[in-house]
């Protein structure tokens, strides 16, 4: 026991001694001005989605757990939390007021992630983290305002500590490593869907791309590639001999795939977490009067250890929580969504939905048709999105609902006709018809018995082509579904394809 007690003492006090160690800021210094740049791109964007997806006046769906978190109710409110966020990302870029600008970047870009779940996207998620992490390092010591008066002032800005470092590299090759391993699956693998399918399908490419496209050899390169890169060459970047190949390979992927892709500014990020890998002082000589200084110092022994236990808590909680989808195996989280987000499950899936709720009282529905107006207003791009994640679909039936509540008529049943194609597979049910939905719990711990579960369906595109005859082979898939699971539905199926109702 004293020899394992010693054994552990013995590891705390190395790893302490590497995370703590003085190294050069510059790298990470260029890291904050670029990020702040890229974050006054993202800020733009954003203000762009105040018209759609953030719009004040549309409904807005919630992660689980997060009902809570809101937008503003006002347009002028919510203008000017991004002026302030757009404010921020310039002074986090320029390393002026430093850590109060990364907490009001990091607070204000959480607060639009979290209070519109329809517009998820993994690169999303990672910027909110990147932004949380950086608020915590002294990425300011190095190519900052403050760097320039210290100068000024014959003073030296000094080193920071080897886990400012350390923590943004552990982040990136969480991200890639779980994006490689979620794609160990028959559908990539084998299939190598939805490879094939984006890559024939992939929005007017450059010329000189699109030739490559179309050839055969190119869709198991490109699937197989991508696999390859994702397991290996963020841990390439940790050794000098092969760091140089894997940005070179990391620097083309990400520029090809911005090519192919409507990834946003997920190339950029990508090419941008590489600095952390990069030597503090980028190759140049780190000047030796800086880093022997303490850059904790006046940090007591007990809050050095609490430091090292956050971040040890950190770690752990992201290498545990992306692997939460495990717990409701074998349901496919591509189908149900349970444990699909937070989890760098990337670049999986291909949903072509047709979604139709309809009313067990064709009053209700004559009602409704007289009042278009009533029903929730969604955002332009939000009917490429709702059908496909059966959570909004009931948090968008519960809206009618209050509607209808609103009215005294909150006792109406509601059923949806939802179904969905995975990666090519023929139309199936996502939520069960004959539930009414408007009823139904949706459990926070465990996939909701509403949910259909994805039975062992072929995967080719080939089968529910034209895309454009969609609602066709939707309609086939419910009546089919139908006869083997007879129900309240059904009579309403047959009523429903005579007229279609509101959606």
């Amino acid at each position: 026991m004293l020899e394992r007690s010693e054994m552990d003492r013995r590891f705390a006090v190395n790893a302490g001694e590497i995370l703590l160690k003085p190294v050069d800021g510059l790298a990470l210094g260029l890291f904050r001005v670029f990020w702040g740049l890229l974050m006054c791109l993202e800020a733009n964007w954003l203000h762009n989605q105040l018209r759609d997806l953030h719009h004040p006046e549309v409904l807005h769906f919630h992660h689980q757990g997060f009902s809570w978190v809101r937008h503003f109710p006002e347009g002028w409110m919510m203008e000017l939390e991004m002026v302030a966020m757009l404010l921020a990302a310039i002074l986090v870029a320029l390393g002026q007021w430093f850590r109060p600008a990364a907490f009001v970047l990091s607070v204000t870009y959480a607060h639009f992630f979290f209070a519109e779940a329809l517009a998820y996207n993994n690169h999303f998620y990672l910027i909110v983290l990147v932004n949380f992490l950086l608020l915590f390092t002294q990425a300011d010591r190095r190519c900052s305002v403050r760097a320039w008066v210290a100068r000024k002032g014959g003073r030296s800005p000094g080193p920071v500590p080897n886990w400012n470092y350390l923590v943004l590299q552990f982040q990136a090759v969480i991200v890639y490593f779980y994006g490689g391993v979620a794609k160990l699956n028959r559908d990539w693998l084998v299939e190598m869907e939805p490879v094939r399918f984006w890559l024939r399908n992939s929005p007017r490419p450059p010329e000189w791309l699109a030739w490559i496209l179309r050839q055969d050899w190119f869709v198991p390169f490109t699937a197989w590639g991508g696999l390859l890169i994702d397991l290996i060459c963020p841990f390439l970047l940790f050794f000098m001999r092969t760091r140089l190949v894997a940005i070179v390979v990391l620097v083309l992927f990400h520029g090809i795939n911005s090519q192919i892709f409507n990834i946003g500014y997920f190339p950029l990020m990508g090419v941008l977490l590489i600095l952390p890998f990069l030597p503090p002082h980028l190759g140049g000589k780190a000047k030796p009067s800086a880093l022997p200084q303490d850059p904790l110092e006046g940090m007591s022994v007990r809050r050095k250890r609490v430091l090292l236990g956050l971040l040890a808590g950190y770690v752990l909680f992201q290498i545990l929580f992306p692997l939460r989808w495990h717990l409701w195996r074998p349901a496919e989280p591509l189908w149900t969504e349970k444990g699909q987000r937070f989890a760098w499950r990337m670049m999986l899936r291909e949903k072509i939905d047709d979604f139709q709720i309809c009313f067990a009282d064709p009053e209700i529905q004559a009602w409704f048709e007289q009042r278009p107006g009533l029903l929730p207003r969604l955002a332009p791009s939000a009917g490429l999105r709702l059908g496909q994640n059966p959570y909004f679909i009931w948090q968008y039936v519960q809206a009618v609902k209050r509607v209808l509540s609103d009215y005294g008529k909150g006792d109406a049943a509601i059923h949806v006709f939802a179904t969905c194609s995975l990666n090519g597979r023929p139309y199936h049910p996502l939520v069960d018809p004959n539930i009414d939905l408007a009823a139904a719990e949706c459990p926070f711990l465990t996939i909701p018995d509403w949910i259909v579960p994805l039975p062992d369906l072929k995967v080719d595109f080939g089968q529910i082509q034209p895309i454009e005859d969609k609602r066709r082979f939707s309609e086939e898939a419910m009546e089919r579904w139908l006869a083997k699971n007879p129900g309240p539905a059904v009579d309403i199926f047959k009523r429903y394809r005579m007229a279609a109702p509101p959606r």
